[in-house]
């Protein structure tokens, strides 16, 4: 749980702001020793039941022929590709974390590496993401829009879908290196494009407590940690510059994912360009996604592309 606590207290987040506090209580207990853990747990068993499901579709004609758990509707279980087009649809839910969760879905890294694969797979026609997500952590996320190059440069197209739920700060910045977004509802929320960094100072009630803290640096070592000692003292101009760095980087690259069809004027206007939220219509006039449509319209349009590519 170590591991768990550092994530989430000492990690810059692609989060909406609401969800990243839903953590606190938890990062609370665990900081106080007050945290309820149950004892003769496996909990890779746990992460595995919490884990979203990947799924084999099996797209023919006259459509859907197929759908199941990948493990028993993968390409080997479905004949292989030569008569239909098969989409790996995968699942982008809850807060992302880089690593797999002790008892919660896999991470970014376990993501990335799945598309990886998907990437090589010569009977994968096209992937369908699958997002209910409001972001997570910096760190994976990169490595999760590489994975969707790495397949569409294998000439599988990528198609993300955000089904009744959030699209936000990692997640949408995952999603928009997709080839095509889709919203299901009206109220699904797209945005939250920004990077923030938030923790708790527990040093002034431990010294009260009468505990002493002492830190020695290497001569060589005079800018170790100065960004957040500093920070400690109620300057934040360090730490923000590492955040506005990696927010440029996530701007540039939504701007790049959707160049031609992000309305820039309307972006910045409306407060998506500095992290606003909101719903599906208002996302699309600006052309943060493209359309709304059911799970049976992105798997269409996931056989749209690959026919577009074949015809080529």
């Amino acid at each position: 749980m170590l591991g768990l606590v550092s994530r989430l207290s000492a990690s810059p987040w692609l989060i909406s702001r609401e969800h990243l506090h839903s953590y606190m209580p938890v990062l609370a207990s665990l900081l106080m020793g007050t945290a309820s853990l149950q004892g003769g747990q496996d909990l890779a068993e746990l992460r595995a039941a919490a884990a979203p499901a990947d799924f084999a579709v099996r797209v023919a004609g006259k459509g859907v022929i197929a759908y199941g758990a990948w493990s028993q509707a993968g390409a080997s279980a479905t004949g292989g590709a030569t008569d239909g087009i098969l989409v790996r649809v995968m699942g982008v839910s809850g807060p992302l974390m880089k690593a797999d969760q002790e008892c919660g879905p896999r991470g970014l890294m376990s993501l990335a590496a799945d598309l990886q694969r998907t990437a090589k797979d010569t009977d994968i026609s096209s992937v369908l993401l699958r997002v209910d997500s409001p972001g997570g952590q910096v760190f994976g996320t990169q490595s999760v829009v590489d994975g969707i190059k790495a397949c569409q440069a294998a000439g599988k197209p990528v198609v993300a879908l955000c089904e009744d739920g959030l699209m936000c700060s990692a997640a949408y910045w995952i999603a928009s290196a997709a080839d095509t977004i889709i919203a299901t509802h009206e109220t699904c929320t797209v945005g939250s494009i920004g990077v923030m960094a938030s923790w708790m100072d527990v040093q002034p009630a431990l010294e009260k407590m009468g505990v002493a803290f002492h830190e020695v640096y290497a001569e060589q070592s005079s800018q170790k940690n100065a960004d957040f000692a500093a920070a400690a003292k109620g300057d934040y101009k360090a730490v923000q510059a590492n955040l506005t760095a990696i927010a440029g980087g996530f701007l540039g690259a939504v701007r790049a994912n959707r160049a031609g069809r992000l309305n820039e004027k309307l972006f910045v206007k409306s407060g998506y360009a500095a992290g606003k939220a909101g719903f599906a219509s208002e996302a699309g006039e600006i052309g943060l996604i493209d359309a709304l449509g059911s799970l049976p319209d992105a798997l269409g349009e996931c056989v749209r592309l690959v026919q577009a590519s074949r015809s080529l």
